[in-house]
């Protein structure tokens, strides 16, 4: 539940194209591919959020799909907050050792993290960069 004022971020995997979908998850009808293409594909949309809510006193949900087109700008274009968490799941990606993180070095997240910090007022920010620092150096062979 996410009370009235409140925000969250959710990270979602993307299952790609030719991937299978996870075991034991239903997957809705394809939108962006054959056999169903639709003209959203082909109007540049990558993605839809469909957000489902129910007023706190309210008998019936109701659903918001919101579809986000490929604008062509980079990450750095983005909102503080978005390259923040986007930098703390490159973070736990890294710390996994998860093969999509392989292409980005401990710099760039580091990077990454510093573009967002932003306004700072508890210090989050600046201890998610000490912690990138603390796990690169981990990684670095001694001498």
């Amino acid at each position: 539940e996410i009370g009235a004022g409140h925000s969250v971020v959710a990270l979602y995997e993307i299952v790609p194209r030719n991937g299978a979908a996870p075991a034991g998850r239903a997957v809705e009808p394809l939108r962006y591919q054959q056999p169903r293409l639709t003209a959203a594909a082909g109007a540049g949309e990558l993605l839809v959020v469909k957000l489902r809510w129910k007023e706190p006193d309210g008998e019936r949900s109701r659903l918001l799909e919101v579809p986000f087109v490929d604008a062509g700008d980079s990450l750095a274009a983005a909102r503080d907050e978005l390259r923040f968490d986007a930098a703390v799941a490159a973070f736990g990606e890294k710390l996994r050792r998860s093969g999509f993180a392989d292409p980005m070095p401990w710099a760039e997240v580091r990077a990454l993290a510093a573009s967002s910090q932003g306004r700072d007022p508890f210090g989050d920010r600046a201890e998610l960069l000490e912690l990138i620092d603390r796990a690169a150096a981990l990684e670095r062979p001694t001498q």
